[in-house]
């Protein structure tokens, strides 16, 4: 057999032996230690208590599962473009210090393992953002798509403080591994 049809067989039983369920995160409507791994990516700052959203985590992971959440990280201080109105959308002005995620997950029970920084692919994204807004704003005015009323300035502005704030090492991406003792 070769090896990339043993390659597709091992995902397709490993895609079988998967299964999603969704809930509120901070009352899961799932039995104590039914899960044996959870992932939380780029949701945490939607849930308004953080705090029981970990616990929640826990108490439905059997002991030795795993957690993997990945989210926005920030230093002590962010751009003022970082925290308006665009910025709260973007979910860039809830974005904590990667410490605050970790202590979330270490109060709630977790082992944290491995925190996993990913600037690289933050910055990336911002720039594709930037160059999105570039395009569509030339196809506005090239009046190949219309967007009435729509001012570019703002949006441009954070997302050129983001790029900043990342290549400046005030603003990543990380992903955290713990696991349920």
């Amino acid at each position: 057999m070769s090896s990339s049809r043993t390659r597709r067989l091992r995902q397709e039983a490993w895609i079988k032996r998967v299964n999603f369920r969704s809930g509120d995160a901070e009352r899961l409507p799932f039995p104590d230690t039914s899960f044996d791994a959870v992932i939380c990516e780029c949701a945490f700052c939607t849930f308004p208590d953080k705090t029981a959203a970990a616990r929640e985590f826990a108490r439905v992971l059997r002991g030795g599962g795993g957690i993997g959440l990945s989210y926005l990280t920030r230093g002590p201080v962010l751009p003022e473009e970082l925290s308006g109105l665009l910025a709260w959308v973007a979910r860039i002005a809830d974005a904590r210090p990667v410490d605050t995620y970790v202590r979330y997950l270490c109060d709630a029970g977790f082992l944290v393992e491995r925190v996993e920084p990913h600037d690289e692919a933050l910055l990336e994204m911002v720039n594709q953002v930037c160059t999105k807004l570039r395009h569509t704003e030339i196809l506005v005015g090239l009046r190949k798509l219309e967007l009435a009323g729509v001012d570019f300035t703002p949006a441009k502005k954070m997302a050129r403080s983001a790029a900043s704030a990342v290549q400046e090492g005030g603003l990543g991406y990380a992903i955290i591994h713990a696991a349920k003792p």
